[in-house]
């Protein structure tokens, strides 16, 4: 077997992307002494954001690689040579760019500028019932021999061609499944998933700064609106989410319309700058719940009660047999959900408990000794100072 080959199917077994996949096949074609200046892959991909993968590879510049989202240009698509080959049901063409007779794609341009003289096009199908989104990849090449690749040349690649895709098919899965874990249940969890932490009742204890946050109102306004407040919903826990993500936490729950995250403290971050960060991301969440609502300034305002605490949590899987779940657990989740429900009586839109409270650089004051359901003892639970300056 050629080197060539032995090198993809290496790449097959531990190569980590697709874009170093393609520039190292184009970079070998090239050492072979076909004359390649352009090497093109697109793969679709199941995400909440993208809708496609690019992947370019030029003699001058390497590989770019660019995800397309599903509102992007997709009439860019419908004017493309893949797109001819699909509606015409074809998996493989060829066209010489200077030939009067071949048709015209604005992609031709691209390929000029590169120098190139030729387009071979390719539609691989994965065929996978389980994934029919990933319904396969498109692949092109182009040449800067003036006459075009030479039959030998194009059935070299043709011949490679099954090898790559199917290399490229096991780094989209593997990829798909990270994605997908990173999404629906957390960067943090994720990578515990995947690296063999799937037994039921199986975690860890940690220690976390915990933000409970929780949109007071929107029970009764969904009453009314219905599904039609989804979207505005989404742009709530945008709000919320995002700014646990920018200071260094991680959302471990959607639930309904609130949001329970963890800020870990860990060697390299101190349980201060833990909560600290948890006091930022509900600064910024508070700031960015407002600015949807004045988006939506014809329709009932969402006020965001949030609720900050400070303990250890069990961290594993939790659920049945057959359906697990990847959370927290503990006195400490418990106890910062109780205090968040305390936000509507004590007309207040943060609250934080006194491991919390007594390391902010915050301004911050007492609500006094209050009683939280199910939690044996009173607790002083305390709040933002008025007109305080927020420079934690």
């Amino acid at each position: 077997m050629a080197n060539l080959e032995d090198w993809i199917i290496e790449q097959g077994l531990r190569g980590s992307d697709v874009g170093s996949l393609l520039a190292g096949f184009a970079d070998r074609l090239a050492q072979e002494g076909i004359p390649l200046v352009r090497a093109y892959l697109a793969l679709p991909t199941v995400n909440p954001t993208i809708r496609v993968y690019t992947h370019v590879w030029t003699r001058s510049a390497g590989m770019i690689v660019e995800g397309v989202s599903h509102e992007r240009n997709e009439l860019a698509f419908e004017q493309s040579p893949f797109a001819h080959m699909m509606k015409t049901e074809q998996t493989s063409c060829y066209w010489l760019i200077e030939d009067p007779e071949a048709m015209k794609f604005d992609v031709f341009e691209d390929v000029r500028r590169e120098g190139g003289t030729d387009y071979l096009a390719r539609l691989f199908s994965f065929e996978n019932t389980s994934a029919p989104d990933l319904r396969g990849i498109g692949i092109s090449f182009s040449s800067s021999r003036p006459e075009g690749f030479s039959p030998e040349e194009i059935a070299r690649i043709d011949a490679l061609l099954p090898l790559l895709g199917l290399a490229a098919y096991r780094m989209t899965l593997f990829d798909l499944t990270v994605a997908m874990l990173d999404t629906y249940v957390g960067l943090s969890a994720g990578r515990r998933v995947l690296s063999g932490e799937i037994r039921r009742g199986f975690g860890t204890t940690l220690t976390a700064a915990l933000l409970f946050a929780d949109l007071r109102g929107f029970t009764t306004l969904a009453d009314t609106a219905g599904i039609n407040l989804i979207g505005r919903l989404d742009q709530h826990l945008e709000a919320m989410a995002d700014p646990v993500a920018e200071q260094g936490g991680e959302v471990l729950k959607f639930m309904g319309d609130g949001v329970l995250a963890a800020f870990t403290i860990t060697e390299d971050r101190s349980r201060e700058d833990a909560c600290r960060a948890a006091i930022r991301a509900a600064q910024i969440a508070l700031e960015r719940n407002a600015a949807v609502n004045r988006l939506h300034a014809d329709k009932a305002p969402l006020s965001l009660d949030i609720a900050l605490h400070c303990g250890d949590v069990f961290y594993g899987n939790i659920g049945a047999a057959g359906r697990l779940d990847f959370t927290v657990i503990g006195p400490a989740v418990n106890e910062v959900s109780r205090m968040e429900a305390l936000c509507s009586s004590l007309d207040c839109a943060v609250i934080l408990s006194d491991s919390v409270a007594s390391v902010s650089s915050v301004p911050v004051r007492s609500l006094g000794r209050h009683r939280l359901r199910g939690i044996a003892t009173e607790r002083e639970l305390f709040t933002f100072a008025p007109f305080s300056v927020w420079t934690a």
